[in-house]
């Protein structure tokens, strides 16, 4: 965003016009909106305005009922947190003690819930445009200009928070090294400060997490959100955490862990959440759950009675049957069955194209666990079973 484009949207004729146009319904579509907007305001205020209710309905579709109205970017919309886990890692931050510094702080979405609930906090933001933004969205916040690798506070009598971006102009950067700033720079404020935590995304190479540093996988819904690195005061050197939000489900490495390894896939198999397989937490799901490893190096866990917990999906085993298009192609014709929801752990074939091979079919539906133990690809079939409902229905 322009500087001058900011500079309406925050004065008060801007910000009247947003709440004006905002409450006028208009067609979203960024092409209407403007034709019908500059029947009423200069050209660059109307695309200003434009762009505003733009960002505002993909804020609202990606966020639901949990967002809040506030002025964006189009940068600063794709590095927001959802509310929800952003709200729980304030809350932890503000634990600290400590004033927070966002010390990458964009249009502050992280900061404004870290604000709302902690006096004194800090954002640092390099664009002026940005900066400006993020002072109006969160009026109780000092935000300051300035270059997140040289903040200009004391960082030992601070919880930080670092995000950094993730985008370039070529897209996606998945390389830690091409973050902005950079891993190592992160990783440096990070152990530098009294507290704090630095945000990594959810594919972030275990090699990249050093010793000192707390790790936490935070999943919401279906959704793995993001890894999150703590140090300093907040944390615990090496522990390593799964939280399943909205709930608040937590399980972490000092859980008692199983080592037991069946033999075979039982009646009934869980598949663990994301963030408990990202966290490396699967034997302590499994001794959380009386259950077993299929094999080392999948996350598979079999047991012979259903047993239900928060991070797993539990699913009730009909048939097992070694991988091979015709064998279930003839198999699920014979049983008027149908594949709905399929599964893979250490499978070579993606549920697509898996459904795509398998044609068009008929039946009942179940579901499909695909995975490879010892070397042999194999297909559970089987049925999502949930736990009982309060009033035993």
């Amino acid at each position: 965003m322009d500087l001058e484009r900011a500079r309406y949207l925050v004065s008060p004729a801007g910000r009247e016009a947003l709440e004006r146009a905002e409450s006028a319904g208009y067609d979203t579509d960024p092409n209407r909106l403007v034709s019908a907007l500059r029947k009423l305001y200069p050209a660059i205020e109307a695309a200003a305005l434009a762009d505003q209710l733009h960002l505002r309905a993909r804020a609202r579709t990606r966020f639901g009922a949990e967002y809040r109205s506030m002025l964006l970017s189009a940068a600063g919309l794709e590095m927001m947190t959802h509310p929800l886990v952003a709200r729980r890692r304030a809350v932890r931050l503000a634990s600290a003690g400590h004033v927070v510094a966002d010390l990458t702080c964009g249009i502050g979405g992280d900061l404004s819930e870290v604000a709302a609930i902690s006096a004194g906090t800090v954002g640092v933001e390099a664009d002026a445009a940005t900066a400006l933004i993020a002072a109006a969205n969160i009026s109780s916040a000092c935000i300051v200009r300035g270059d997140a690798t040289h903040p200009p506070l004391h960082l030992e009598s601070h919880a930080v928070l670092i995000d950094p971006a993730r985008r370039g102009p070529g897209g996606r950067r998945f390389d830690p090294a091409a973050f902005s700033p950079t891993w190592d720079q992160c990783l440096d404020l990070l152990r530098t400060a009294a507290s704090g935590v630095l945000k990594a995304p959810p594919g972030l190479g275990h090699q990249h997490v050093p010793e000192w540093a707390e790790l936490e996988a935070v999943q919401l819904g279906r959704d793995l959100r993001e890894l999150a690195l703590w140090a300093g005061s907040l944390a615990e050197p090496g522990l390593r955490r799964a939280v399943l939000l909205p709930d608040g489900v937590e399980i972490d490495s000092r859980a008692p862990q199983s080592e037991g390894l069946a033999p075979a896939v039982g009646r009934v198999l869980l598949d663990p959440e994301s963030c408990v397989t990202r966290a490396g937490l699967v034997r302590q799901l499994a001794a959380a759950t009386s259950s077993n490893l299929l094999d080392d190096q999948v996350a598979y866990l079999t047991t012979d009675a259903a047993v239900f917990h928060p991070m797993a999906a539990t699913f009730e085993v009909l048939d097992v049957l070694p991988f091979s298009i015709q064998r279930l192609k003839a198999h699920l014709r014979a049983n008027h069955l149908r594949p709905d929801e399929i599964r893979r752990r250490a499978f070579p074939v993606e549920p697509d194209e898996l459904r795509r091979l398998l044609g068009k079919l008929e039946g009942d539906r179940v579901a499909f666990l695909c995975t490879t133990i010892h070397s042999q690809r194999l297909v559970a079939i089987a049925r999502r079973v949930y736990p009982p409902t309060p009033g035993g229905a």
